[in-house]
């Protein structure tokens, strides 16, 4: 039963939505500084469980110190005749489309709850007039602003540095889009400001699934008990020597924050790294996780290595065009022997993605609970992770306006070490987000050059027979 609080019961709505315990009035929040506890509001809204996915980070960010780190910036650097009014059009029409991008989280008694408001609950565009150098600062300062769940999972923001240049800056929260969401906004951002810009309808049909619907049917499917007995078997064991990051470099006390270290991968290793998969018949991703899982091990020898992934679980029609975070991180488990070569090591990584596919139906506190099974004590397994950014992002064309995506660093760590490696504009470049409290930029430096610096000596092992055992001392850690 789809309930609308504030007219009574809607007939026809999807089974399964929740209603708002009696009594509860929904007030808007008060501005900064005030501590009156805002007007009332009578706005009708439905309310669903969260995803399994949503629950997750949402508890993930709940139980951490500080603010939320599941932050994500979506940036345009625009040039030309940039009509102001059609960007903040387009924006309010996408937020109008996807439910979750209106939609607040909330823990109602024992239960975790989207609450998706009205397609004319939109929040306003923020706008600031600044320099270049402000600009760059501004997007730091956005970036490390947490956001407030219970309000809205997003904020837009338009950086005016002139008439012919603005940055839109869009940051989202993990708990309703991950980088397929985002390059579903970007895609849609460019068709809704094209339609703004001209003075014309834009007809698209609605999305064929939201996450409201979309958490109902996912909780009635009963959960994958193969999955379940593979990662209780897959983590059994973990020890303190099992390595998930590398020792901390900082002294400890300061606030989580992050920092990024860009590098590129030349021309020459970047097609070292596309041989080698045609040689593996692999992908990138299983290279890139082994070369991961060398430098876990160079830097305190441990043998029992975990490189955290993300699996999407997207490919059906009503899921690839839905804005939410479909995305889980798994960990792959891997053992380094004595004598063993790096194409030994990247078959067992091609094996270990390839399980990690096949029993992905598990959520990280699944995870958690599995491994207090296995009397593996608790820990946190996806501390250093691997992101591939597939290519083929939407091409931003707008009218009288050019349209460069930036690449905005997360303003607070995801985890301890993150390596995302893109193709853009035919250049294979690399990024290494860190925790800075954790880890000094030195350091993070060093590690950006040890990791190039293994990859390239195994891909030349590899070319050489690949048979000579990985001797990651080579990489000076």
């Amino acid at each position: 039963m789809r309930t609308d609080f504030g007219t009574g019961i809607r007939k026809g709505g999807p089974p399964g939505v929740l209603p708002r315990p009696a009594g509860e009035t929904r007030r808007r929040p008060s501005r900064a500084g005030d501590d009156s506890p805002g007007k009332a509001l009578t706005t009708p809204s439905w309310t669903y469980p969260m995803t399994l996915e949503q629950e997750s980070i949402w508890l993930d960010g709940r139980h951490g110190d500080g603010p939320s780190h599941h932050l994500e910036s979506f940036a345009l650097e625009l040039r030309g005749h940039v009509d102001r009014q059609a960007a903040a059009s387009a924006v309010a029409r996408i937020v109008a489309r996807h439910e979750a991008l209106r939609s607040r989280f909330v823990l109602d008694g024992d239960q975790l709850l989207q609450v998706v408001l009205p397609a004319r609950n939109v929040p306003e565009m923020a706008h600031h007039t600044c320099s270049p150098e402000q600009a760059a600062v501004k997007l730091r300062e956005l970036a490390r602003r947490p956001i407030d769940l219970a309000a809205s999972p997003m904020r837009a923001t338009l950086l005016e540095m002139s008439p012919e240049a603005m940055i839109l800056c869009v940051q989202f929260h993990r708990v309703v889009a991950d980088d397929w969401a985002m390059r579903t906004f970007m895609r849609e951002f460019a068709e809704h400001y094209r339609a703004c810009v001209e003075h014309r309808p834009l007809r698209s049909a609605p999305p064929s699934m939201q996450p409201g619907p979309y958490a109902i049917r996912q909780r009635s499917t009963p959960r994958d008990p193969a999955a379940l007995t593979y990662w209780l078997d897959n983590l059994r064991g973990l020890s303190p020597d099992t390595a998930t990051t590398i020792p901390p470099t900082q002294a400890p006390g300061a606030p989580p924050h992050c920092d990024r270290v860009a590098f590129a991968l030349d021309a020459a290793l970047a097609e070292n790294l596309r041989a080698a998969c045609r040689r593996l018949h692999t992908t990138p991703l299983v290279l890139l996780a082994a070369t991961t899982a060398l430098l876990l091990h160079a830097a305190g020898g441990a043998r029992d290595v975990i490189v955290g992934t993300p699996v999407s679980y997207r490919g059906a029609a009503d899921r690839d065009q839905m804005i939410a975070p479909l995305t889980r991180l798994l960990p792959l488990r891997l053992r380094l022997a004595p004598g063993q070569s790096y194409a030994d090591l990247v078959r067992q990584t091609k094996r270990k993605v390839h399980e990690a596919l096949v029993h992905r139906n598990v959520t990280q506190h699944d995870l958690v609970r599995l491994i207090r099974r296995s009397r593996s004590g608790a820990m946190r397994l996806c501390r250093t992770l691997i992101v591939v950014d597939e290519p083929g992002r939407p091409r931003i064309d707008l009218p009288g306006a050019t349209a460069r995506r930036l690449r905005v660093g997360p303003g607070l760590p995801w985890a301890d070490l993150s390596f995302t490696f893109v193709v853009d504009d035919g250049e294979h470049l690399g990024f290494l987000d860190y925790a800075a409290h954790l880890f000094s930029a030195t350091t993070a430096r060093h590690l950006a050059e040890t990791f190039r610096t293994l990859l390239t000596s195994s891909l030349g092992d590899l070319h050489g027979g690949g048979r000579q055992p990985v001797d990651p001392a080579r990489a000076d850690t």
